[in-house]
C-alpha cells in the first residue's frame, strides 16, 4: 500500500476572497496564486467559521466550531487538551508535523502567555524549544503584524534579534501607548514600512518552511508530513516594504460596495459601530484588544478618499509580497520532487471588509468581504486542474478532509463534513455554511449561508431578543437590502431558521457514546 499523501495548508491573514489576480475583480499581482488556480481547484464560496484570528486558527487545528473548542476570541487562549489533527495524524498515520509563521493559539495581552511580552522575547527559551505546540512535533512561532510590538517576537523575533534588528523605530514601535510612535509607525500609517524585505515576516515563514520542507525530503523520504503555514499578512497595519508598497499605484481600485443609506433596515451592532456607540451598548465587554468588536466603522463622506485608496494599494502589496514567498514554496516541492505526492490548500482565516458597508477590517457584521475567504486546492492527478466551483466549503472542514485524504476516519468530534469527493470533483457536500460568531458575553451572530441566502441571527441573551438579517446574494450580492427587515418575509426567514437549527444538530456531536444498559 502506498503512503498517504503529503499535505500542506497555507493561511494568510485578513485576505479577502476576490484577492486573487485569476479571479479578475480586483487587478492585484498574484502569480504563485493563479497558478495554484491553474493546477488546481479554485473554489469561491469558502467561508470562515467565525471572522476573528484565534477562533478560526483553532478550527483549523481541531475542526471544531469555536463554540466547541472554547477559544471564542482574540484573547482567549485555546484550551491545552482542544482536538488536535497533527497529533491525531501522527498517532494514527506516523506523519511527521509542523508549524511554521503566525500561532495565535494563546493571548498576546494576558500576562504569563508565551505569546505575550516579556514571555515572547525570552530568547533563551526559543532558542531551546521548537515544540511540541498543540500537537505539532516542530513549531516556529511569531504573532502579531507589520511593526506591532509584540510582532517582534518568539522565533521571529529570536531571528531579527540575531540578525541585528531591534524592537525600536523606524521597524518596529517600542510603546503602543505613544499616540505619536503610532500614528507615524503603527497601525494609523499607511504606505512604506522601512524593514528590508529580507527580514520581512513572509521572509522568514518561507524560509523556515521551506528548511522543514528539505529535511522531509531528505532525512524522511517514507514519512509523510502535515505542515501549517501561517503567513502574518495582509493583515493591518497596512505598511510594506519598497518598492511593494507602489507595486499596485497604477492600478484602477475597486469602488466600495457601499450606500449613503444603507444602514436604516440593519441591526444595532452595525448602526452603533458607524456611530462609535459600541462601547455604550450594554453587551459591550471590551478588553482593550485590538478593535472594539473587531470592526471599525465609518459615516459622513461618501466619496472613496486618497486614504482609503493608499490603505488598498498598500493592501495589495503587502499581498504580492506574500505571494513572491509562497511561490517559492511552490517552487521547493517540485524542486524536491514531493508535488505530485503533496496536498495544498491555500487560505485566509477570515477576510476584511475594505471600506465596503463603511466598514474597516472584520467583525460581527458579516458581510462578505469579512466572511469569504480564499480556498484553493491542488491535488495532482486527484483534484481537477483549472477548474472553479460554486460548491460550498467552510474552513471547519478542512481537519475533516485531510483525515480522509490521509486514508483515516475523522474523529467522531470533529464537526466538519468531508469534501474530499468534492474536492476530486464529485459534486457538492453542503446545504449551508455556519458562521458561528460569539461577538462578546452579551452578543452572538450566527450566520447560515446557502447557494442563494444569508441569514444572520443576532442574539442579545441578556436583553432576551434578536435581531435579523436577510439577504438574496443572488439579486442582491451587495447585501444592501435586509429583507427580514420590519419582520418581512417570515416564511422564508423560518425556513431557513430550520436549516440551521437541524445543521447544529448535526455537527453537535456527543461528548462519548452511550454504551447498552445491562
Amino acid at each position: 500500500m502506498s503512503r498517504p499523501p503529503n499535505l500542506v495548508l497555507v493561511v494568510s491573514d485578513q485576505q479577502r476572497a476576490d484577492m486573487v489576480g485569476a479571479f479578475g475583480r480586483i487587478p492585484v499581482q498574484t502569480p504563485a496564486l493563479d497558478r495554484l488556480c491553474r493546477e488546481g481547484t479554485a473554489f469561491r464560496r469558502a467561508y470562515t467559521a467565525t471572522p476573528v484570528c484565534t477562533p478560526t486558527r483553532a478550527t483549523l487545528l481541531s475542526g471544531q466550531y469555536p463554540s466547541r473548542h472554547g477559544a471564542w476570541s482574540i484573547g482567549t487562549d485555546v484550551p491545552d487538551d482542544v482536538l488536535s489533527l497533527p497529533a491525531l495524524l501522527a498517532e494514527r498515520a506516523d506523519y511527521r508535523t509542523a508549524i511554521v509563521g503566525k500561532s495565535h493559539f494563546r493571548s498576546v495581552l494576558r500576562k504569563g502567555s508565551v505569546e505575550a511580552l516579556p514571555q515572547s522575547r525570552d530568547w533563551d527559551h526559543f532558542r531551546r524549544w521548537t515544540g511540541p505546540w498543540y500537537g505539532f512535533q516542530h513549531a516556529k512561532i511569531s504573532n502579531g503584524h507589520v511593526d506591532e510590538p509584540h510582532a517582534y517576537s518568539m522565533h521571529y523575533g529570536l531571528w531579527l534579534h540575531e540578525n541585528g534588528i531591534e524592537p525600536r523605530p523606524p521597524y518596529f514601535r517600542a510603546d503602543p501607548a505613544d499616540a505619536m510612535q503610532r500614528k507615524e509607525h503603527g497601525a494609523d500609517a499607511v504606505g512604506e514600512w522601512e524593514l528590508p524585505e529580507e527580514y520581512h515576516s513572509s521572509t522568514w515563514v518561507a524560509d523556515e518552511a521551506i528548511s522543514y520542507l528539505e529535511d522531509c525530503a531528505t532525512n524522511h523520504p517514507d514519512q509523510p508530513f502535515y505542515l501549517a503555514v501561517n503567513f502574518p499578512d495582509p493583515h493591518l497595519p497596512f505598511r510594506a516594504p519598497s518598492p511593494w508598497h507602489r507595486l499596485h499605484d497604477d492600478v484602477e481600485l475597486p469602488e466600495p460596495s457601499r450606500r449613503w443609506d444603507e444602514w436604516v433596515d440593519k441591526p444595532t451592532v452595525y448602526r452603533a459601530t458607524l456611530d462609535g456607540r459600541q462601547d455604550d451598548m450594554n453587551w459591550q465587554e471590551n478588553a482593550g484588544v485590538g478593535i472594539p468588536c473587531q470592526q471599525g466603522g465609518f459615516t459622513g463622506r461618501e466619496e472613496r478618499t486618497h486614504e482609503e485608496d493608499e490603505m488598498w494599494r498598500t493592501y495589495l502589496g503587502m499581498q504580492s509580497l506574500l505571494d513572491r514567498h509562497l511561490g517559492r514554496i511552490l517552487d521547493t516541492l517540485d524542486a524536491l520532487g514531493i508535488a505530485d505526492d503533496t496536498v495544498v490548500v491555500y487560505t485566509s482565516d477570515h477576510g476584511d471588509y475594505m471600506g465596503d458597508h463603511w466598514l474597516w477590517s472584520k467583525g460581527a457584521s458579516h458581510y462578505d468581504g469579512a466572511v469569504r475567504v480564499p480556498f484553493l486546492v491542488r491535488w495532482p492527478g486527484q483534484v481537477p486542474a483549472g477548474r472553479e466551483s460554486q460548491a460550498l466549503q467552510s474552513l471547519v472542514d478542512v481537519p475533516t478532509t485531510f483525515m480522509r485524504a490521509a486514508g483515516l476516519e475523522p474523529h467522531r468530534m470533529m464537526q466538519g463534513i468531508d469534501q474530499l469527493g468534492c474536492w476530486t470533483g464529485d459534486g457538492a457536500a453542503r446545504e449551508g455554511v455556519l458562521v458561528d460568531h460569539r461577538v462578546e458575553q452579551g452578543l452572538y451572530v450566527n450566520s447560515w449561508i446557502t447557494d442563494r441566502y444569508r441569514l444572520s441571527v443576532h442574539s442579545f441573551p441578556v436583553e432576551g431578543r434578536d435581531e435579523i438579517e436577510l439577504y438574496d446574494l443572488v439579486n442582491d450580492p451587495a447585501e444592501y437590502h435586509n429583507l427580514a427587515a420590519g419582520g418581512a418575509n417570515a416564511e422564508l426567514v423560518s425556513k431557513l431558521m430550520q436549516q440551521l437549527n437541524r445543521y447544529r444538530m448535526r455537527s453537535d456531536r456527543s461528548w462519548q457514546p452511550r454504551g447498552a444498559f445491562s
